[in-house]
């Protein structure tokens, strides 16, 4: 039986969901990501308050089940003046009882949606780590291409992972699904 899963993009009443969902995230795989919870519980509300005032050129999605913030993603539009033809995806997570129900595949759609909305972006970037296979398999479905390996990219507690970057060309024609 399937659970349906709605993705809708993230605002300022969403705030303590998005808190505690990037918190469970950053604790619960900390290799997965190469941000970590600031040590004042303010500052991170702070940031993401700021972060979902709806900036134009950034957007964060939130997969809901029942009500329920069960995942998440943000994409944001590069800034440098040579550099506003690439946006970036970050922050992807899913809870584990809610993997392999969709709702990864609908949360990157909608950020490569919202980045193809951007006129000008032409390409989407991502990184992912090697011990996020899930993840990078999800990627490569979507059409989303190694372009870089970087080796002992992250050290947590005095273990290191590597982390793959990937880019999908948004010129490209759209796979069929």
């Amino acid at each position: 039986m399937s659970t349906a899963c709605t993705v809708r993009r993230l605002g300022p009443n969403d705030v303590d969901a998005v808190i505690a969902l990037r918190r469970e995230a950053l604790a619960l795989h900390p290799l997965a990501f190469s941000a970590s919870p600031p040590a004042d519980p303010e500052l991170f509300s702070d940031s993401f308050r700021a972060l979902l005032a709806l900036p134009a050129e950034s957007a964060l999605f939130g997969a809901f089940i029942a009500d329920t913030l069960v995942g998440m993603v943000g994409v944001v539009r590069n800034k440098g003046a040579k550099e506003r033809h690439k946006a970036l995806i970050w922050g992807m997570y899913v809870r584990a009882q809610n993997r392999r129900t969709g709702a990864g595949e609908r949360l990157l759609r909608a950020a490569i949606h919202q980045a193809r909305s951007w006129p000008g972006v032409e390409q989407v970037q991502l990184s992912v780590t090697e011990i996020a296979g899930e993840a990078r398999r999800l990627y490569e479905r979507n059409g989303f291409q190694e372009w870089g390996r970087e080796p002992r990219a992250l050290c947590w507690q005095g273990r290191y992972v590597a982390n793959s970057h990937m880019f999908l060309d948004l010129r490209a024609p759209r796979p069929l699904a």
